[in-house]
């Protein structure tokens, strides 16, 4: 196992082992199993259906974006695309792994690599956009639950919040001003290789314009179907709006009262910004910790760990068994020939 890999599951494995006595300090095993065992479960199994929903929003997109290249796909594969790309993400660091399976699963559906790139380049572009709208929405309407996130998780938010706004700037430069971008691009290698020497420059320029020209092939099929990027954008909207909704059912599968819809949905994006951008599969023991720390007020001291518990089990680790199962049977499935391949050798062997 390569050194990098190891002190990501050192980092991780800390992470986890500091939020499990988080939670155990202030509760006992039972007590929390209490907890959770007295949560109205009528309306927490209503997670699934949403957390379907969010599955579905980015087969929309990814759908609709296929169909635009001339690579159509139907939405059941689109489907399995996403469940894919939703496993591979949360068990790689920095969701490294999501967006390659899941152009290498097109791929073998007939998808060229350069039209999964592009699908892959919309989707996230859509998907940061959606939360950079909804991080300044929460911003300016969640009140004083902002004050609550404490300081660690409001420097946590502020960087996150800076990467995403960053990102998203760059990705819309690179797709609507390649040129400008390119050369903002080469300054600033400029200035890498004379800090230091021993830069492979030419390689990464090389790596530089072939992720230009993604995004001009990008600009392309926008100019063509103009309708495409803000139907992107809604899926993605809908998608993220399905993963902040879970800890407002778990809110309510408490029987609690007193925070709105909204407020308790606020609170979500700006813990998910908070940890959205580190570097860890699934922003595991980050999301956690953020959680325990932001959702005090809203839970309170007794079940916010319960109901982080809860949130966390619906919109991640169970969603995560699924698309595992699912991606799992895919796989398998397009291991297999199909008939139109085996029909030949049949032929061959009969005469």
């Amino acid at each position: 196992m390569k050194k990098r890999n190891l002190i990501w599951l050192a980092v991780m494995a800390g992470l986890l082992g500091w939020t499990a006595y988080t939670i155990l300090k202030g509760q006992t095993p039972a007590e929390l199993a209490g907890a959770i065992v007295s949560a109205d479960w009528r309306i927490l199994i209503l997670g699934i259906p949403v957390m379907a929903l969010y599955i579905a929003c980015e087969a929309k997109s990814t759908h609709s974006i296929l169909r635009a290249l001339g690579s159509p796909q139907p939405f059941r594969k689109c489907y399995f695309y996403s469940c894919t790309g939703f496993f591979f993400s949360n068990i790689t660091p920095s969701a490294t792994g999501g967006q390659p399976a899941q152009v290498y699963y097109m791929n073998r559906d007939g998808v060229s690599v350069a039209n999964g790139t592009i699908d892959m380049l919309l989707v996230t572009i859509g998907y940061h956009t959606a939360i950079v709208l909804y991080g300044i929405l929460a911003l300016f309407t969640a009140g004083d639950l902002t004050e609550q996130l404490g300081g660690q998780v409001g420097f946590l938010l502020g960087v996150g919040f800076t990467v995403f706004i960053i990102l998203n700037i760059a990705m819309i430069l690179f797709l609507f001003l390649p040129n400008p971008a390119r050369r903002l691009c080469l300054f600033g290698l400029g200035v890498a290789a004379r800090v230091r020497p021993s830069l492979d420059r030419a390689r990464l320029e090389e790596k530089l314009d072939g992720y230009i020209e993604g995004y001009r092939q990008g600009a392309v099929v926008i100019r063509k179907t103009p309708r495409l990027l803000p139907k992107v954008l809604a899926c993605s909207l809908g998608q993220m709006a399905c993963t902040y909704l879970v800890p407002y059912l778990v809110y309510r599968a408490f029987g609690l009262e007193g925070f709105s819809l909204w407020q308790v949905c606020a609170l979500q994006v700006l813990c998910s910004i908070a940890v959205g951008y580190l570097p860890l599969p699934g922003s595991a023991g980050a999301a956690e910790n953020v959680f325990l720390r932001g959702f005090q007020t809203i839970f309170g001291m007794g079940l916010v760990a319960p109901a982080m518990i809860l949130s966390r089990t619906v919109s991640c680790y169970l969603v995560l068994i699924v698309t595992g199962i699912i991606t799992a049977v895919g796989h398998a499935h397009r291991r297999r020939p199909c008939p139109a391949q085996k029909a030949p050798a049949q032929e061959e062997q009969a005469a």
